[in-house]
C-alpha cells in the first residue's frame, strides 16, 4: 500500500469505529484526525509509506481514539455497548503459549502418549487468554479421552477372564 492509501484505509477505520459517536461529532473527529495527519506529513517533508506508518502509528488505532472520546463525554447506552464490543474485538489473540498448548493436547497425544496432553492441560490452566469455561471443558475433554480406552480395556480383560 501507499501513503495515501494507508491514509485512506486509516480514516475509514476511524470512520467505521466511530459509530457511536453523534453524526457531527464523528465528522468533528475525523477532520481532526484528518488534519493532524497532513500536518504532521507537511512537518515531516515527505509522503512515503514509512513515514505515514510512522504516523498513524503514532496516532494509536482508531478505535483507541474513539474509545478515548467516548470516554469524555457522558456515556448513553448505545456508547456503553460499543465500549463493551471495542473491548471484546481487542481481547488478546492467542499467543506462543496457547498454541503450543493445542498441539500438545491434539498432536502431543501422539508423539508423546500421555505426556503430551498432560501437559497441554497445564498450559491451558496457566493461559491467562483462556477463559474458565475454555479450561473446563479442554480438560473435561482430556479426562474423557483418556478414561475411556481405560474403562475399555478393563471391560475387555474382566469379560475375558470370566468367560471360560
Amino acid at each position: 500500500m501507499d501513503g495515501d492509501e494507508l491514509v485512506r484505509d486509516y480514516l475509514g477505520r476511524l470512520e467505521a469505529a466511530s459509530w457511536p459517536l453523534p453524526p457531527g461529532r464523528r465528522a468533528e473527529l475525523a477532520g481532526e484526525v484528518r488534519e493532524h495527519i497532513e500536518t504532521a506529513l507537511a512537518e515531516a517533508g515527505r509522503h512515503d509509506d514509512v513515514t505515514v506508518r510512522n504516523i498513524l502509528e503514532r496516532l494509536g488505532l482508531p478505535e483507541e481514539i474513539v474509545a478515548s472520546d467516548v470516554d469524555s463525554e457522558p456515556a448513553p447506552a448505545r456508547w456503553i455497548d460499543a465500549r463493551l464490543a471495542y473491548a471484546a474485538a481487542r481481547a488478546p489473540s492467542w499467543g506462543p503459549l496457547e498454541i503450543i498448548a493445542i498441539l500438545l493436547l491434539t498432536v502431543g497425544a501422539f508423539l508423546l502418549p500421555l505426556f503430551g496432553p498432560a501437559i497441554g492441560l497445564v498450559l491451558v490452566w496457566l493461559s491467562t487468554r483462556w477463559t474458565t469455561r475454555e479450561k473446563l471443558i479442554a480438560t473435561a475433554i482430556v479426562v474423557v479421552i483418556f478414561v475411556l480406552p481405560i474403562l475399555g480395556l478393563l471391560a475387555v480383560s474382566g469379560g475375558a477372564g470370566t468367560g471360560s
